[in-house]
């Protein structure tokens, strides 16, 4: 079996620079958010996924 590296979460993975700014900004004010207290507990995320999954596959226009 191979060996399994473990996460080190002190010495992180490099940050490639494939991203574009938008998508940096967005993953900025969502660690923002969540270090302000704004989330939403995974029960409540839980309840509110199927529906997310419906109203996004709903309002896809036909190909």
């Amino acid at each position: 079996m191979a060996n399994l590296n473990r996460l080190d979460l002190d010495d992180p993975a490099p940050i490639l620079d494939d991203e574009d700014d938008e998508t940096l900004a967005a993953i900025d004010e969502g660690i923002l958010d969540a270090a302000a207290g704004r989330t939403v507990p995974i029960e409540e995320v839980r309840k509110l996924l199927p529906q997310w999954i419906t109203t996004a596959s709903s309002s896809r226009k036909e190909r």
